[in-house]
């Protein structure tokens, strides 16, 4: 069956995601998008936490409801691309070979299957907060028990049953403070997450040989950029796989390219951020308005940011790979704080990035020319360093304009024109990259980031009510967070309810905790968090403030649902491969994870057009129903036909695919008439256009 479309779906059993198959058939997707499904800890709400790669997670419905639903998605016209995970396992008892390492140390097979620091005597895990030991017995198997966290015990450990501490010390691991460092390299910093060695073809074959052998049409790869040879890697699968495709967890920067041209393509993150900044006006109002309220150099942030990573969640990683290179570790430091790309990809036979490294660093360029082995290590955790401190610190702390705070974004780049959106879109003829618009780890749903983005269309209205709220509140927080409070209520609003308001609270204490400026997940300030939490209850107890309230978000809410059918407009009808995260063919408006895995209440699709569907707010699910079975009625139309952009007024997007489909959509809102040359049909209202025709709340999609 041909890709066209993809419908991720969180980890769901299979037996219900079979009783909703005539669902997907309907809305017109051609490949479910599945999460990892291999056996992960227990009660894993993700799946990238695996704990075998030999088994289906019985917890999901195990392999033959795995098996049973690929073949009745096949029956019905539908595939299946699956989520794989090849960088990191869980730290967990129920991952058997890393308590054989744990077990017999260096004298286990699977000692190298994992990322280890060698010059470490022992296993280091950070885990402790207290010395709260028990001996628990599994199948008269004796274990350390530390709140349920079982460790194997050797043979000589078994001498001091009675004696935990004297059977700590002969262990070949050391349970430490859960503040200290691993001794094995880690999923960025998640202790709980240790890394395997896919460089190593043995590795590679005994974690792959399950999920590969299963009749699904594709991968998605999780974080390529933790492998120590991404693109050996990938071509090592491909190879193994035939026609199957392949796509990749990847960051591109604005205008950076794949490099690996044998893949299918990425995830879609260029184009949710190409897309996401075609809906934002007025820049040097709401750059004015912010810089009243925290001025700060975006540059100087980012990198003094990455510094202050690299000190506190990286330093003894980064210590001991400045001991390989022979450069100090304040020197890799700058370098690392340096670099604007995701990572480098030098190899022993590859070195097209020595340009960027000189850039940054004249020794450590000379250094990775005498020790490429050590470098390529460096290169492991460059991703790391970029991701914690720019995705998950300064996304939460530069707040001018918060819909723009996405993961993969620059927020160099606060708006792009139509022209430039074509020019992307140009290059992605006859590719099958995803078009993304929201996945399981954007910061916001696309619903709540159009809404932000609405903001920016009446600056003055907006920089007024932000004052009236200020007054009406009197608020005990910093005025930055603050800013960031009133943007997300007013983009994730969902009722002036219980529910939503502890969504609301749980979601700006992981925002204060990301930021880390006044609180942080190690060192966490409980005064400042309830002074956030104390503002929230204010909030939806305060009259005043909700009268205040509810009369702008009215407004933002009509404005946020036509720029996300604009968005939905877009994603189907332009190259690549329209990508819809669970529950977003209707309007949803979640925040950062986990909020965005809350389960999704499927309902009957809308069978017609009706005008009360905009009120009612059904109406995105049936333009999405109606574009994606037009796309899939067109098969490969929508990636290979010819693109020809359109010349239009500002707040106007349009192009033509082929000579059959022309598409206009509404990037901001006001009124726009446009002359249709030609006689057309309004694919979404089933009218016939020509001549003089009004823009209204629904995109544009004529067909000839």
């Amino acid at each position: 069956m041909k890709l066209l479309s993809t419908y991720r779906l969180q980890p769901m059993k299979f037996s219900e995601i079979r009783n909703r198959l005539d669902y997907f058939v309907e809305l017109g997707v051609t490949h479910l998008y599945l999460s990892p499904v291999l056996k992960a800890r227990p009660g894993s709400t993700h799946g990238y936490d695996v704990v075998d790669y030999n088994t289906i997670n019985d917890e999901l419905g195990g392999e033959e409801e795995y098996i049973r639903l690929i073949d009745e998605a096949k029956s019905k016209g539908l595939g299946i691309i699956q989520d794989i995970v090849p960088n990191h396992m869980a730290v967990h008892h129920t991952n058997w070979r890393l308590m054989d390492v744990l077990k017999k140390g260096r004298h286990s097979r699977y000692y190298n299957y994992f990322d280890f620091y060698e010059e470490e005597e022992k296993i280091r895990i950070p885990i402790l907060g207290d010395r709260n030991f028990k001996i628990t017995y599994v199948n008269d198997e004796p274990y350390l028990d530390y709140y349920g966290n079982l460790f194997p015990i050797n043979d000589e450990g078994r001498n001091y049953l009675n004696d935990i501490e004297k059977l700590l010390k002969v262990q070949y691991y050391e349970l430490v403070d859960w503040r200290d460092y691993p001794s094995y390299r880690r999923f960025f910093a998640v202790n709980e997450l240790i890394a395997v060695r896919q460089e190593l073809e043995w590795v590679f074959e005994d974690s792959h040989s399950k999920i590969l052998s299963f009749e699904v049409d594709g991968y998605r790869i999780d974080h390529i950029d933790g492998l120590f040879k991404p693109e050996e890697y990938l071509r090592r699968l491909k190879n193994k796989i035939g026609n199957k495709h392949i796509f990749v967890e990847k960051i591109l920067s604005i205008g950076e390219k794949l490099r690996w041209d044998f893949i299918d393509g990425t995830t879609g993150y260029d184009f949710l951020n190409y897309s996401n900044l075609l809906f934002t006006d007025n820049e040097d109002k709401m750059t004015e308005i912010y810089k009243n309220i925290l001025d700060i150099d975006l540059d100087e942030l980012v990198k003094e940011t990455k510094k202050k990573i690299i000190d506190t969640l990286f330093k003894h990683d980064i210590e001991r790979i400045s001991m390989m290179l022979g450069v100090n570790y304040e020197e890799i430091k700058e370098f690392l704080s340096c670099l604007k790309v995701y990572r480098t990809y030098i190899t022993e036979n590859d070195f097209r990035d020595e340009e960027i490294i000189r850039n940054c660093s004249q020794k450590v360029y000379e250094s990775m020319k005498k020790n490429v082995t050590a470098f390529m290590k460096l290169q492991q955790y460059m991703p790391a360093v970029f991701a914690k401190a720019y995705e998950d610190t300064v996304l939460f702390i530069y707040n001018r304009l918060i819909s723009l705070n996405e993961v993969g974004s620059d927020l160099h780049y606060y708006s792009i024109s139509c022209d430039k959106f074509h020019e992307f879109n140009l290059k992605r003829v006859g590719t099958l990259s995803f078009n993304a618009t929201s996945t399981h780890d954007t910061k916001f749903s696309e619903d709540v980031r159009m809404r932000i983005s609405a903001i920016s269309e009446i600056p003055d209205e907006w920089a007024k009510k932000v004052n009236e709220w200020h007054n009406i509140l009197n608020p005990n927080i910093d005025k930055n967070d603050e800013y960031r409070l009133y943007q997300t209520i007013v983009g994730s609003f969902d009722g002036f309810n219980n529910e939503y308001k502890e969504r609301l609270k749980a979601h700006m204490i992981k925002a204060l905790r990301e930021a880390k400026v006044h609180t942080d997940w190690v060192n966490v300030n409980t005064e400042y968090e309830k002074k956030m939490t104390y503002l929230i209850d204010k909030m939806f107890n305060n009259e005043k403030f909700m009268e205040s309230f509810l009369e702008f978000e009215s407004k933002i809410d009509k404005m946020g649902k036509v720029k996300s059918l604009s968005l939905v407009a877009l994603k189907i009808t332009s190259p690549g491969v329209a990508d819809f995260y669970q529950g977003l063919e209707n309007f949803r408006y979640l925040l950062t994870d986990p909020d965005n895995r809350r389960p999704v209440v499927f309902s009957e699709l809308p069978k017609r057009y009706e005008e009360g569907l905009f009120n009612n707010g059904r109406i995105k699910a049936y333009v999405t129903k109606v574009l994606l079975n037009l796309r899939k009625s067109m098969k490969d139309f929508f990636i290979n036909s010819e693109y020809k952009p359109l010349k239009l007024q500002k707040g106007l997007c349009g192009f033509m695919r082929g000579d059959k489909v022309l598409v206009i959509v509404k990037t901001l809102n006001r009124d726009y008439d446009i002359e249709i040359d030609g006689e057309y049909t309004d694919v979404i209202t089933d009218e016939t256009v020509r001549g003089r025709v009004k823009v209204d709340k629904l995109p544009l999609i004529l067909v000839k």
